[in-house]
């Protein structure tokens, strides 16, 4: 999404030997970098929402490349909830969750009985479900939980680096794993371009998390891009232009949501909280044995991995690519229920 998140890496993988000028991409990052093979590609969307979709869908359309077999990771550094990550882990999404598209009132002017300002479209109060009528389609995806369990299994033994510099900010925790070693982790991101922080505002957006997806979603971090990029893979999947289901979704953990005890809020955001560097050289730790073993195990990755044929929510909140017939039949999707089975 931006230059820290591109640079980690270029080097490694020898990137850029071919790169490919693709018109609207973003003026800062106007190219695709390849190996010298063609196997491996990077582009850099530019931050926040607006950036990423435009970037996404002139990449997804362009006629420089045939996307159809293509797997996707969308890779980048986030904030993290301590009751599930620390700085430093990594986290790989079922769930990305738009939390800040909604009603908001200041919390010093809503009901004395609300939690928090946020509500959704459609609904008279905090953490009540939509329904289909008041979705825009952007609130919620779901990636392929067949693909993400075999990513999980990929890295289920991958070492993080660390630093002690991060320990000592993480000491402050009285907890695990908010001070514990970083791992890798299958959890759920939210997207919102408020870099919201806090206690109240994680706890709200949390539990906007878990109300969208009726109790499922286990937010862990944050991040201002992912429902953008995508929406722009759903609607290049319903083009035939890519797989929706060859998407992955990693974030690494760089500084927390919320203070540690003894800390402000403003405090906390304004501290060294020591994890960038981590959280960066982790995107290529976690990233990489997935990323090595699709291109050079390619005959047992080509076809895919078909996403359950159960009742879930793959794909948007409105459930478009099950009723467009681009996964297979017979799931019992209702798509006029306000439960949707995730």
């Amino acid at each position: 999404m931006f230059a820290p998140e591109q640079d980690v890496w270029l080097e490694p993988l020898q990137l850029g030997v071919h790169n490919v000028s693709v018109p609207g991409l973003s003026p800062l990052y106007p190219g695709v970098r390849c190996d010298a093979k063609g196997w491996i590609c990077q582009m850099t969307t530019g931050e926040a929402e607006i950036n990423a979709a435009t970037s996404t869908t002139a990449l997804f359309f362009s006629d420089s490349f045939d996307f159809r077999k293509t797997y996707f990771l969308i890779a980048g550094i986030g904030g993290g909830n301590p009751y599930r990550v620390t700085t430093g882990s990594a986290t790989f999404a079922r769930f990305a969750i738009q939390s800040a598209l909604g009603y908001e009132m200041d919390i010093r002017e809503a009901p004395s009985n609300w939690t928090t300002g946020y509500w959704a479209f459609g609904t008279t109060a905090p953490l009540q479900y939509p329904g289909y009528s008041n979705w825009y389609g952007t609130e919620v995806f779901e990636l392929n939980t067949n693909l993400l369990g075999r990513v999980m299994d990929l890295v289920k033994n991958v070492k993080l680096n660390d630093s002690s510099d991060a320990q000592a900010f993480r000491s402050q925790w009285p907890f695990a794993p908010a001070n514990a070693y970083p791992t890798i982790v299958q959890c759920d991101t939210t997207t919102s371009d408020v870099w919201f922080t806090g206690t109240l505002m994680a706890e709200a957006m949390g539990n906007i998390s878990s109300a969208w997806t009726n109790g499922t979603a286990k937010y862990c971090s944050t991040a201002e891009e992912d429902n953008a990029t995508l929406m722009s893979a759903l609607r290049a999947t319903l083009a035939g232009r890519l797989d929706f289901g060859r998407f992955m979704l990693l974030r690494t953990i760089v500084n927390f949501d919320r203070p540690p005890p003894g800390l402000t809020t403003y405090q906390s955001l304004e501290s060294n909280q020591q994890g960038f560097e981590i959280g960066l050289q982790n995107i290529f730790m976690a990233g990489w044995p997935v990323v090595k073993e699709i291109v050079y195990d390619w005959k047992n990755w080509e076809m895919g991995t078909a996403p359950p044929t159960n009742d879930t929510a793959y794909g948007d909140v409105l459930g478009v690519l099950r009723s467009n017939g681009t996964v297979p039949h017979g799931v019992g999707t209702d798509l006029n229920t306000t439960k949707r089975g995730y």
